[in-house]
C-alpha cells in the first residue's frame, strides 16, 4: 500500500517539474505585455466563430450550417465538425485595409493595432497583422496581408452602440457585397437588409 501511494507522489511530482520546466515559446507574451494598456484580447477559439464573407457563399453556408446541426445532434460533444474553407475567399474582393478602418472608425470605438490571442488564463500571444475596433470581448477584428484585407470576424457587439453597429455592418455589407454567418447560433445575415442586423444584435 505505502509502495503504491509512494508510486502516485512520484508520478505527481514528475508531471509537475516537467510541466514547470517546460520552455516558454518566444512568441508567449508576459502578463505585462498582454495586459498593456491599448490592447485587446480574443479566444483563439473565436477566430472567425462569427465571419463576414462573400455573398456568393451563402448556399453553402447554409448547407454548412445544416450538416453542423445533423452532426451535433448524432454526435454532441464527443467529436468536433471541421468545416469546410469558404469557396470565395474574402481576399479575393481585395479589400483595402485602409478603407475597411475607415468604416469602422464610425463604430465610435477604440482602435486597437496592438491585439492579442491565446486561451486559458496565462497563454497569450500577438495576433499579428490584426487590427480591432472595440472594447473589453466587444470588437470587430480584422486581419491583413500586403494591405489587402483576409478575415474580418467578431467576438460579439453588445457593448457596442447598436444604432452605429447597424450603420456600420450595413455599409461593409453594401460595399462589398458580403454577409455574415455566425457559427456558434447557425444563423446567417444578409449585410445589406439592416432589419436583419437590427434582430441579430437585439
Amino acid at each position: 500500500m505505502a509502495i503504491g501511494i509512494g508510486i502516485i507522489i512520484a508520478l505527481f511530482a514528475l508531471i509537475y517539474f516537467t510541466k514547470s520546466n517546460t520552455k516558454t515559446e518566444h512568441s508567449e507574451l508576459t502578463k505585462t505585455e498582454y495586459r498593456a494598456k491599448g490592447t485587446i484580447f480574443y479566444h483563439e477559439d473565436d477566430f472567425c466563430q462569427i465571419e463576414i464573407v462573400p455573398k456568393e457563399n451563402l448556399s453553402d453556408l447554409l448547407k454548412q450550417a445544416d450538416n453542423i446541426s445533423d452532426f451535433s445532434a448524432e454526435n454532441g460533444y464527443s467529436d468536433l465538425y471541421v468545416r469546410e474553407e469558404n469557396k470565395v475567399s474574402l481576399k479575393s474582393r481585395e479589400i483595402d485595409k485602409t478603407e475597411l478602418e475607415k468604416l469602422l472608425t464610425e463604430l465610435g470605438t477604440e482602435k486597437h493595432t496592438e491585439v492579442i490571442t491565446g486561451y486559458g488564463s496565462n497563454y497569450r500571444v500577438k495576433s499579428e497583422n490584426t487590427i480591432g475596433f472595440g472594447k473589453e470581448y466587444s470588437a470587430v477584428y480584422f486581419d491583413f496581408e500586403n494591405d489587402k484585407v483576409k478575415n474580418i470576424w467578431i467576438t460579439n457587439l453588445f457593448g457596442l452602440n447598436h444604432d452605429k453597429v447597424v450603420e456600420v455592418l450595413s455599409k461593409i455589407g453594401e460595399k462589398w457585397n458580403l454577409v455574415l454567418m455566425d457559427w456558434n447560433r447557425s444563423e446567417l445575415i444578409d449585410l445589406s437588409n439592416k432589419e436583419m442586423i437590427n434582430k441579430y444584435i437585439k
